[in-house]
């Protein structure tokens, strides 16, 4: 049978534009407390075969099954990929409005952009209703963003939403 396990911890970032929670100590732990106290630790040097993540899937079996990536191949693909792909340079701004829980968002939210010497936007929302269909058009120019990376079903969505581009 299955059970729910309670959290040992849980780290909670309190966000200045959101309703505080109460935390539940010495469960809940601050975020900001809790970096005031962090201390640097060395790197560990790691071979490139050294996993990276594993990502799990169904494949056509409907069976999960676990895909290990490698750290070093990855890191590669994604750096390359960053000027041959997207044609971007170090110091240009890149944007990848994607769910970052899905492989393509933490390759191009977090690792590309970052291992490429981008600047790397983070986008809370989705492209209407957050607060508006003319979002996505607001950070693209207040933050120079040179190249961007999205499915079609957000533009399709803009458009549904905004058909004149009025916003």
């Amino acid at each position: 049978s299955s059970h729910l396990v309670e959290p040992e911890h849980c780290v909670i970032i309190q966000r200045d534009n959101v309703e505080r929670c109460d935390l539940l100590e010495p469960r809940d732990v601050d975020y900001y407390q809790l970096m005031k106290q962090a201390q640097p630790v060395p790197a560990v040097p790691l071979p490139s075969t050294h996993p990276h993540y594993v990502l799990y899937t169904s494949g056509t079996t409907g069976a999960p099954k676990g895909v290990v990536r490698d750290t070093g191949s990855y890191a590669v693909a994604l750096k390359y990929s960053m000027s041959a792909f997207y044609n971007t340079n170090p110091g240009e701004v890149f944007w990848a409005a994607s769910d970052i829980g899905w492989v393509v968002g933490h390759s191009y939210i977090v690792y590309g952009p970052l291992l490429h010497g981008c600047t790397t936007i983070l986008y809370e929302g989705k492209p209407v209703g957050t607060p508006d269909a003319g979002a996505f058009w607001r950070v693209i120019e207040e933050h120079a963003v040179k190249a961007l990376f999205v499915a079609p079903t957000a533009f399709r969505a803009i458009k549904q939403a905004d058909p004149n581009a009025d916003l």
